[in-house]
């Protein structure tokens, strides 16, 4: 605990320190008349930090030593936020009129008094917790579950038509999910005529009409893509017409769900089932078709394993902690990649007092073999230290609270670059995929990702993603063709430590699903909403300091303090159905904007004036109802990645795949010239517009360009002379051509993209079989490739 805080204050510190350097070394800022003020700061915490230093290399701090941490950290935070605003106000007031001149000047000389006693407080606040200090000094892989999952799926497999239920019981950590896992991917399951064998998670935080929307949307996905339920009004409904699915009462999603299950033989797993009321809501969409269908939970409460199973037929299987033998194995292997290299005699006997402790607890096993496995220095003192951290709970108790225990000792252990992040993704609902790529920019825009000479401060941040994926700290969920994980899941016990820590160091504070609000301190620096219950009271702590605002898509309304959330770094209301237009005007007055998720929303149309956004770096508009910027989106000359539009695929077969339909937004000329730092542009329609496509051509940062060409055949010369100017840069490239001709010359395109440095291509066109394999086979060696065709063409 104590290595959090002095990383997290010792990161705040750094961050300001960088900030005010910067600042004092432009002379335009001492005629403002703070200066001496801002020094006085800089001086003070440029001591504060290298006592943290200090202070970091030992051990043993009293509660007096750990208070003063969080109050440096604190005006750290606040000190930063009066920096942003005094810049904001006082930066660039040149190209303005006389008259809007000395307007300016009226409304700045407010404002100049106002951050003057602002600058004026946190100096003394600085004195005082200084004077503080020198008062009070210094003071893996899976084993051994080969046996459970045979016998389940011999079970699963015995001819009985009727509907069976089968309960895996034990306490968070052991593997129930893993388990239930590994049954449905066995090939005799795989092999069987199950049409469908789909996880959803239920968890603590269960709301039935979420559920279900889930799992009709994760259902048409699969192979029978089309629900075609006969006999209803339902009999053709597919993807196209799910729009309306959110507005759709519980009785009539269950409805649906019954009669797209009815004529299938089915599996469908439902992890984490918490209570029996639970159970009993999901029940009722579940047919006994007498087609040999299979439910499988997973829960943690033998009552209600005992009501899921509560017919002869069904099976209770409690799982047990692994044996001494198996832990070892799992131990080992997570550590040395093979059981085989043991350890040698000095680490025997450490090794066993740390598998005693972790009590056959998989969860624990693979945390702190991956802690251990972390670590360069593989000495008998080194491994030693990790055990006495553990204590004697997970021995004595080897249930949540144990299991706590060893989670933490994993999370102290990160480094302090790495647990800023870490503490981020706290923000999230529990048993929530977090994607890769949000996430990495949400790290950069929040100022978590540190500066490393010949790597881009992306490079970095996926580092920090891969390291907390190969430390077993979070959950692999989707991983792609090359094997890089697209997306994560934080285990639940995990989650409850992270969400402690967060509260603990005032690093987010939170309105969760059962309403409850948690808040440690009077000022919310960020905040994750999952429910619209007690919005109201939410705004007795202090708003006005949030610098990271969370919306999930539970939430029913927009809170009444969002307009005075004006030192936002990030805003994500992905799936906010709730989201008008008008909702946004506010956001043109969050000057310190650098993160904008509107994804998956009802908007259809931004800001006029969202062009004052200077620092905005992510736009991300994806399967909104917006079809252009605005014109002032011109002056976003700090945007990174901008992605619109929207995709929809059908089926896939091989590298090939068949398209539904794509969309993207129009882009006026002159807008993306402007955006040189642009990394992404992803989903834009280029039409017959000459000037668009030259600018494309300038943006010599571009990694990943996705396209929409309409009607281009007058400047297709011009468009295939842009992307060749690209071609050395890009590394992901998606073309789609649509409401054309026949393009005899769209293997031009070709001539320009090679591999390396081209890692994925997409091409998707109306084409000749003939050149269609003519493409396919130019990039077949590309092992992103992928060749896209809008309609099923007959072979020659």
């Amino acid at each position: 605990m104590e290595a959090t805080i002095f990383s997290l204050t010792e990161g705040a510190v750094w961050s300001l320190l960088c900030k005010l350097g910067c600042l004092l070394s432009q002379e335009r800022w001492l005629v403002q008349g703070v200066y001496g003020d801002m020094q006085f700061i800089k001086d003070e915490l440029e001591s504060m930090n290298a006592f943290l230093c200090t202070l970091t290399m030992s051990e043993g701090h009293d509660d007096q030593v750990r208070i003063w941490m969080k109050q440096v950290r604190e005006i750290a935070y606040d000190a930063e936020d009066c920096l942003d605003e005094f810049i904001h106000h006082f930066g660039d007031s040149s190209g303005l009129g006389l008259r809007r001149w000395l307007m300016c000047i009226l409304d700045l000389l407010g404002c100049r008094r106002r951050i003057a006693i602002q600058l004026q407080e946190l100096k003394t606040r600085a004195r005082d917790v200084g004077e503080r200090r020198s008062r009070y000094g210094r003071k893996a892989q899976l084993v051994g579950i080969d046996e459970p999952r045979n016998a389940l799926v011999g079970w699963l497999m015995e001819d009985d038509p009727q509907l069976r239920v089968l309960a895996i019981v034990g306490f968070g950590g052991l593997g129930k999910t893993t388990l239930a896992r590994m049954v449905c991917e066995s090939p005799v399951v795989k092999g069987a005529d199950f049409q469908c064998c789909p996880l959803f998670i239920v968890s603590q935080t269960f709301n039935i009409r979420t559920l279900f929307q889930h799992m009709i949307r994760e259902l048409i996905q699969r192979p029978h893509k089309a629900m075609t339920i006969a006999g209803s009004k339902y009999s053709h409904f597919t993807e196209e017409n799910l729009e309306g699915i959110e507005r759709l009462e519980v009785a009539v999603l269950a409805e649906m769900l019954r009669r797209y299950l009815q004529d299938k033989r089915y599996i469908i797993i439902l992890d984490d089932i918490w209570s029996i009321s639970s159970w009993e809501s999901i029940r009722c969409a579940l047919p006994d078709n007498k087609k040999g269908s299979r439910v499988i939970v997973t829960t943690r409460n033998e009552d209600v394993a005992k009501t899921c199973c509560s017919h002869h037929q069904d099976w209770i299987y409690k799982i047990q902690r692994l044996s001494d033998a198996t832990s070892r194995e799992l131990f080992f292997k997570r550590i040395f990649g093979s059981e085989d290299e043991l350890p040698n005699d000095e680490l025997e006997e450490v090794s066993n007092s740390i598998l005693r402790k972790c009590g056959g607890l998989p969860l624990a096993i693979l945390s702190i073999g991956s802690l251990l496995a972390s670590k360069t220095n593989r000495t008998k003192q080194e491994w030693q230290k990790v055990c006495d951290n553990l204590g004697s709970e997970l021995e004595s108790y080897p249930t949540l609270e144990g299991a706590k225990q060893v989670l933490t000792l994993s999370y102290d252990d990160l480094p302090y670059h790495l647990k800023s992040c870490f503490l981020y993704l706290s923000i999230f609902p529990e048993n929530y995929e977090i994607k890769r790529g949000p996430l990495v920019r949400r790290w950069i825009a929040e100022s978590f990702v540190s500066q490393r000479y010949g790597l881009s401060t992306e490079q970095i941040a996926e580092s920090y993603f891969d390291e907390f994926v190969a430390r077993s700290i979070v959950q692999p969920v989707r991983i792609d063709w090359n094997g890089k994980v697209r997306s994560c899941r934080v285990h639940d016990i995990m989650l409850e430590v992270i969400v402690s820590k967060s509260l603990e160091e005032n690093f987010a504070s939170f309105l969760r699903d059962n309403g409850s609000l948690l808040v440690s301190h009077d000022k919310i620096r960020r905040l994750s909403i999952h429910s619209s219950q007690n919005l109201v009271q939410s705004t007795s702590a202090s708003v006005s300091h949030v610098h990271s605002f969370t919306m999930s898509a539970s939430v029913e309304e927009v809170p009444v303090f969002f307009p005075r959330l004006h030192l936002l770094r990030v805003l994500d209301m992905e799936s906010c159905i709730c989201l008008r237009n008008n909702a946004l005007n506010c956001i043109c007055n969050f000057f310190q904007l650098k993160y904008l998720s509107l994804r998956k929303t009802n908007i259809s149309k931004l800001p006029r004036r969202l062009g004052n956004l200077k620092h905005l770096e992510t736009l991300d508009i994806r399967a909104t109802l917006i079809k252009k910027l605005p014109i002032s989106a011109k002056n976003l000359s700090c945007m990174k990645h901008l992605l619109v539009g929207h995709k929809e695929q059908l089926t896939r077969t091989g590298s090939v795949k068949f398209l539904k339909h794509c969309s993207g937004l129009e882009m006026a000329p002159g807008v993306v010239k402007n955006m040189m730092s642009l990394q992404s542009l992803a989903h834009i329609v280029v039409k017959d517009q000459p000037l668009v496509l030259r600018d494309i051509g300038l943006l010599q940062n571009l990694r990943k360009l996705k396209v929409l060409i309409r009607n281009v055949e007058a400047n297709w010369k011009e468009f295939v002379g842009s992307l060749g100017k690209l071609a050395s840069f890009l590394s992901s490239l998606s073309i789609h051509i649509v409401n054309a001709k026949e393009y005899g010359s769209s293997l031009d395109i070709l001539a320009f993209v090679e591999s390396p440095p081209l890692l994925s291509l997409i091409l998707a066109w109306r084409a000749s079989w003939t050149v269609f394999l003519l493409g396919y086979r130019r990039f077949e060696a590309c092992p992103g490739s992928l060749f896209v065709t809008l309609n099923s063409m007959p072979r020659p």
